[in-house]
C-alpha cells in the first residue's frame, strides 16, 4: 500500500494555507480604500522607517526590486507617494510618504485593526503570545537554513 502523503502535517503548508486565508482577508478588508495589502505594507514600511531607496524597500518587504516599482507606480500616481531621483546614486531613486498617505493609512487602520480583532476571536492573549513566539522560532529557523546554503534574503 503506498505511504500516504503527510503534507498537511508540516508547518510550512500549514503556514502557507493560513497566510493565503489571512491575505485574502486583508484584500477584502482594504478594497474599499482601494489598496492591495503589498502596497498597504510598503506605504506602512515608508511611514514606519522613512525615505529609502526602491531597493531598500524591495529588501524591506521580501520582494523583487521590478514588483516594488511597479507598485511604487501605481502608489506615485495616486499621489500616495513621492519619488526622486537619489543625490547619491542617479541609478537610484528615492521614495517617501506623502501626507495624503499618512491620512489614509490613519483612516485604515480601525478597519484593519477590527480585522484583526475578528481573526484573533476566541484566542487568549496567552496563546497569541505562543503563537508568536512560535513564529519567530520557525522564520528564524528557515533564515537559519537559507544562510547556511547561501541564499539568505531578509
Amino acid at each position: 500500500m503506498p505511504q500516504k502523503h503527510r503534507h498537511r502535517e508540516y508547518i510550512g503548508y500549514r503556514v502557507y494555507s493560513a497566510q493565503r486565508a489571512l491575505y485574502r482577508s486583508l484584500e477584502v478588508g482594504l478594497a474599499p480604500f482601494n489598496l492591495t495589502p503589498g502596497q498597504w505594507n510598503a506605504l506602512n514600511q515608508l511611514e514606519e522607517h522613512g525615505a529609502m531607496t526602491q531597493k531598500q524597500l524591495a529588501e524591506r518587504l521580501q520582494k523583487e526590486p521590478a514588483t516594488i516599482a511597479r507598485s511604487i507606480e501605481r502608489l506615485v500616481q495616486r499621489g500616495l507617494v513621492k519619488r526622486a531621483p537619489s543625490r547619491s546614486d542617479r541609478r537610484a531613486n528615492i521614495v517617501e510618504v506623502t501626507p495624503a498617505a499618512s491620512s489614509l493609512l490613519s483612516e485604515i487602520e480601525p478597519a484593519v485593526s477590527r480585522r484583526h480583532e475578528q481573526i484573533a476571536e476566541g484566542i487568549s492573549e496567552s496563546n497569541l503570545d505562543t503563537f508568536f513566539d512560535v513564529l519567530e522560532q520557525v522564520e528564524a529557523n528557515a533564515q537559519r537554513l537559507l544562510a547556511e546554503r547561501g541564499q539568505h534574503r531578509a
